[in-house]
């Protein structure tokens, strides 16, 4: 298992075992690197711990704790883990800020603790069977043990083609779960459990209505000693630097704390693809804040080989596109950085998605008798689809930013037995709860419970650890979610645009010119990518008679999606895509289970 995450820690792994219990970890040295060796030990010895991430109040802690009279062993932000335990038991998790997933034996109650951290920054997968239970940052370390099958859950698949993921804490992996953000589980030897959250995201908040100008002091003032706490290393610490809001902030507020020398990484596109190369307004904002920025072409870096190379190093079945330019930065940034920072979490936590903004033309439609819109929603007139949508409250018509196949969609694709709800049990109970709140607050709430941890944070954690590079996201600070979330709906959409509050933060720093640009997005060509360089590999993929998708989705249908990709826009190629990755990563998936099968020398033993 520990083999299986080399790549998570390439700088030493440890072990500890206990009767029935046995923990490993792989380590990436980054705080206190001399000294900070896991597994974490208390003085006496009978609170053991390891975990994955980075806790930023560390510092703060170790004093507190150092006050009550513990000593440390090193200087490792880990260390307190086991110490906070001692003082504060299972309520320790409400004390820490970071990103995390650990675990932790208490010999004396015999019981393992396991949680992720609030917002989903870090992964932790469980897989049971029988009376065994094993854990890991990845569903690749489950490969090796001996009950282990890797078989697809069909059951997953209209959930997935309706988000282009499966929401936590579901995987399309039969038996596999995943704790969701915010979420603890103590398992005892004898089989009890709990399971619990001990922090979500607080939707239904009521605020006082303060003015604009205290919002944004206290954002300001939070942003700045959040970005100072993410910068705790005793490496170098980088950043991705695209030249739009969210990344251009983080450079202002970084360079404010880091004395340098200062380097950032700007993907792009080149000539063959206009319009998708915001390298010079990186380089402005480089210029204005002391960083060398290193521009990245990485259209070579995308080819069909490397399609299913990113299938597998996902884990889990995703499509999000933005993955592509992504792993041409973090590999180059990992030729000299263990540590960057990234602006992920600003679109949907501050509002920033132009989807965000449907409320406010469906609304246009409102004076519209409904009968009149039903008449128009029917017909193939422009703008059909939005009359059709204004006659559905927003719990019925939601599906997340990265809503790809619509439910008669669905439909038409998925042979019959696989057909039905593509909202799992814990999307749909979030959607009933959320018929009480503004649509904005509803549409945030889905995506930054779920959208945000199983795709854009996810890809963060998968691409950087493949290339041992953590990625740290200040945005998704738990701090700074629950401000951003209290916010009253007019303060985070207004005139057209998102991120009312976090521009007015910006305009604090940034140029006007920056702090005033457009949403573009991280850039990504992928229709012309799937009409050109990428045609023959989805063509031949799909359509292949080995193709695992023919299980369970209909191949004529699949063709005709296929036929469309030259004809239809941005919406076809998002759905083509998301078909090719499933199946790219069912087949790595089914492949790497055979290798792992013949590279074992012995049987493993069925107790773990």
């Amino acid at each position: 298992m520990l083999a299986a995450l080399a790549h998570r820690g390439p700088d030493g792994e440890g072990r500890f075992f206990d009767r029935q219990l046995g923990m490993g970890m792989r380590r990436l040295a980054i705080v206190d690197v001399a000294h900070g060796h896991q597994p974490y030990r208390s003085e006496s010895g009978q609170v053991v711990a390891i975990y994955n991430g980075e806790i930023y109040n560390a510092p703060e802690l170790r004093a507190e704790l150092e006050r009550r009279g513990h000593r440390m062993a090193s200087g490792a932000d880990g260390e307190v883990l086991v110490h906070l335990y001692e003082e504060y038991g299972r309520e320790c998790l409400v004390h820490l800020r970071g990103m995390y997933a650990l675990a932790l034996w208490d010999g004396a109650t015999q019981c393992l603790l396991l949680a992720r951290d609030r917002t989903g920054q870090k992964p932790l997968y469980l897989w049971e069977r029988g009376q065994s239970l094993a854990f890991a940052s990845e569903m690749k370390a489950f490969f090796p043990l001996e009950d282990f099958r890797a078989e697809i859950d069909p059951r997953q698949l209209p959930s997935y083609l309706a988000h282009r993921f499966v929401p936590a804490p579901q995987t399309m992996v039969k038996g596999v779960t995943k704790l969701q953000p915010g979420e603890a589980l103590c398992l005892y030897p004898d089989g009890r459990r709990q399971r619990w959250f001990y922090w979500q995201p607080d939707l239904f908040r009521s605020v006082a209505a303060e003015l604009p100008e205290q919002w944004e002091a206290e954002l300001d003032a939070l942003l700045e000693e959040t970005v100072r706490e993410h910068l705790m290393a005793d490496l170098p610490v980088g950043l991705f630097l695209s030249g739009g809001l969210d990344s251009s902030l983080l450079a202002a507020l970084m360079a404010r704390h880091y004395p340098g020398p200062r380097v950032a990484w700007s993907a792009a596109f080149g000539r063959a693809y206009p319009g998708y190369d915001e390298s010079a307004w990186a380089e402005r904002v480089g210029m204005a804040f002391g960083f060398t920025v290193e521009r990245v072409e990485v259209e070579w870096d995308i080819h069909p080989d490397r399609l299913a190379e990113l299938a597998f190093i996902l884990d889990e079945p995703m499509a999000d596109p933005t993955v592509l330019p992504l792993d041409g930065l973090a590999r180059r940034a990992a030729a000299t950085h263990k540590v960057v920072l990234s602006g992920e979490g600003a679109d949907e936590v501050f509002a920033g998605y132009a989807g965000y903004g449907e409320i406010e033309s469906l609304e246009r439609l409102a004076w519209l008798p409904a009968g009149l819109r039903a008449l128009w929603g029917r017909s193939a007139l422009p703008g059909a689809g939005a009359a059709r949508r204004s006659l559905e409250a927003v719990q019925e018509r939601y599906r997340g930013v990265g809503f790809t196949f619509d439910p008669a969609q669905q439909d038409r694709l998925l042979r019959a037995p696989w057909r039905g709800p593509d909202r799992t049990a814990a999307v749909a109970a979030y959607w009933d709860q959320a018929r009480a709140l503004h649509p904005l607050q509803a549409m945030q709430g889905f995506d930054v419970r779920w959208f945000l941890a199983d795709d854009v944070l996810l890809k963060a954690d998968r691409i950087g650890m493949h290339y041992h590079l953590e990625v740290r996201v200040p945005y998704c600070d738990h701090r700074v979610v629950e401000l951003a979330l209290a916010l009253p709906p007019a303060w985070r959409w207004r005139a057209g645009g998102g991120k009312y509050l976090l521009r007015r933060v910006a305009r604090r720093h940034l140029p006007p010119a920056v702090a005033a640009r457009r949403k573009q997005g991280f850039p990504t060509p992928l229709a012309r990518l799937l009409s050109g360089r990428l045609r023959t590999v989805a063509w031949d993929t799909l359509t292949a008679s080995g193709a695992l998708l023919r299980q369970w989705m209909d191949p004529e249908e699949v063709e005709r999606w296929l036929a469309q990709l030259d004809l239809k826009g941005p919406q076809v190629s998002r759905q083509i895509y998301a078909l090719l990755m499933l199946e790219l990563w069912a087949q790595e998936m089914a492949a790497h289970r055979l290798r792992i099968r013949e590279a074992l020398p012995t049987p493993l033993p069925r107790r773990i």
